[in-house]
């Protein structure tokens, strides 16, 4: 048992993936490792927003990060064919082609296409404070 577990932690290790009790169970278990997708993330998000419209944020707010979230969805299916994405797959290329889709199929200004690279970041923030 303790060969098969120093050889799970050794493929974790070789895949970049955090060795943890939970991954190395699921290793030997067999069971998948619970994937973090980005869309039901955002949308928890906005969630929140929505219950704080009025103490802590204004309507606009919550407009604006809703819109935020249209936004990634429909980049989604223009540049990958997908409806969502595991968060462990964005990466610069990521958030570069989706600047650029702001900017060029969206036709966004300039600040416009920032505030929702910024809306977009703090999602990514929020992703990265929960591992």
């Amino acid at each position: 048992m303790k060969s098969k577990i120093y050889d799970i932690q050794m493929e974790l290790i070789h895949k970049n993936i955090p060795v943890t009790v939970d991954t190395i169970k699921n290793k030997i278990l067999g069971g998948e490792e619970r994937k973090r997708m980005l869309v039901p993330i955002f949308q928890d998000h906005n969630n929140k927003i929505k219950e704080l419209v009025g103490k802590e944020y204004a309507p606009g707010t919550l407009k604006r990060y809703k819109t935020s979230l249209k936004h990634t969805i429909d980049f989604l299916a223009w540049k990958y064919k997908i409806s969502d994405i595991e968060i462990d797959k964005i990466n610069h290329a990521f958030i570069t082609d989706y600047e650029f889709y702001l900017r060029s199929v969206r036709n966004c200004a300039n600040n416009t296409a920032v505030k929702y690279i910024k809306n977009f970041s703090k999602i990514i923030k929020i992703c990265l404070a929960n591992n």
